[in-house]
Order: structure tokens, then C-alpha cells, then sequence
């Protein structure tokens, strides 16, 4: 019979970002920003949370994501509209020589989803788009190297889509203290120059601050 798991206050902190924050973590990104680069340590602890059926662990086709430092396009209400075509160069380039190969991610069960009143966990929604969730998810995580307190406030799209029905949805949203929208976060990927000034137009004609990265 197996020991009673105890979460601890690290568990607790990952658990909580793959319910509330993005849709999953490949392994060494677990292992970098939660384990401090220590990859057996974390796929030690990773098995056990998976034998307690907190986290769920998958292998996907991705491609590797780029190191994330800044926002490819920060924009706000006032503000001249970004270059599109310099800012879709820059989304498309930094896949070159990034293959798609087989890719280890842990994902959130419906049991870690309970601890924090979510429901609707336990599955990846599109493992096609693993390689855009990773990125969000590298978004996120240098938001909570650089910015903890917008880290803390975001909100991943899952959370908040039914606010959106009929109506794009961006990848993530950074709430107020009313949990009011003060701005939305997209993680760029490879779009072209019509996807961003698409995404451009949705966010200005709400009036909606954003980061595309």
C-alpha cells in the first residue's frame, strides 16, 4: 500500500500553474524553474505526484521553444500600431532550425484540478498545438522570473473563455484586484502579418493593453 502523499508548498505551486495558469509544462521546464535545473530530483517528484494521481505525464510532437526575454509587441490604448510585418519576421524566425520531435509534458488531473475548484482537467485539449501551449507556458513562467505580481494575476484562457463566447480568445488574460481585465497576453508562435494585426485590431477595438510574445 503506498504512503500518503504529502504536497508540499513547491508541489502546491506547480499544481496550481498547470490548473490555473497554462495547459501543461514540458519536464525540464519543470525541472528548471521548479527544481532549480535539477532534472532526476524533478522526475522523482513528478512520478510520485503522478502515482497520486495529481499530474498525468504525456509525450507530444513539439518543437523546442526559443529563450523568451521580452514582449515581441507591447501596445495600449493611444499608442501607434505596431509594424506587423517586422513583428510577424520576428515570430516566424526564431522557429528556423527548431524540428518537431517527441517532447515529455505533465498535464493536471481532474483530482489537482478539485484542490483549486476547477473542473474539466485530466486531458490536453489539442496535443496538435503542444508547441504553442509550451510557449505560453515559457511566457508564464518568465512572467513569475521578472514580474511576480502579474504571474500571479493571470488568468489562462481556459479559466476565462466563457467571457468570451463568439469572440477571439487570447492565451491568457492579467487581472486587477476587481479580477477585471487590465491585459491580455498572446504568445505569438509563427503567425504571419495578418494573424497579428488581427490580433492587433481584436484587442483595439476593446480597448484591451497587450503583450504578444
Amino acid at each position: 500500500m503506498n504512503e500518503a502523499l504529502n504536497i508540499t508548498s513547491r508541489d502546491a505551486d506547480l499544481l496550481q500553474a498547470l490548473v490555473q495558469k497554462v495547459r501543461l509544462f514540458s519536464q525540464r521546464q519543470v525541472a528548471d524553474d521548479f527544481w532549480e535545473g535539477a532534472l532526476p530530483n524533478a522526475k522523482r517528484r513528478l512520478k510520485r505526484l503522478a502515482e497520486g494521481n495529481y499530474v498525468t505525464r504525456l509525450t507530444v510532437q513539439a518543437r523546442s521553444v526559443p529563450v523568451l526575454e521580452s514582449p515581441l509587441a507591447s501596445w495600449r490604448p493611444g499608442d501607434s500600431d505596431p509594424n506587423f510585418g517586422q513583428v510577424a519576421y520576428r515570430c516566424q524566425s526564431r522557429w528556423r532550425k527548431r524540428p518537431v520531435r517527441p517532447c515529455t509534458v505533465w498535464i493536471a488531473t481532474e483530482k489537482a484540478a478539485q484542490l483549486y475548484g476547477v473542473s474539466c482537467r485530466g486531458a490536453l485539449k489539442n496535443p496538435l498545438q503542444a508547441t504553442h501551449d509550451l510557449g505560453v507556458a515559457a511566457v508564464w513562467l518568465r512572467l513569475r522570473q521578472a514580474a511576480p505580481k502579474w504571474a500571479a494575476a493571470w488568468r489562462g484562457e481556459d479559466l476565462l473563455a466563457h467571457t468570451r463566447v463568439g469572440e477571439k480568445l487570447p492565451d491568457a488574460f492579467i487581472v486587477d484586484a476587481q479580477q477585471q481585465v487590465a491585459c491580455v497576453i498572446e504568445f505569438g508562435g509563427g503567425y504571419d502579418s495578418d494573424r497579428v494585426k488581427a490580433f492587433h485590431e481584436d484587442c483595439a477595438q476593446r480597448n484591451l493593453p497587450y503583450q504578444l510574445w
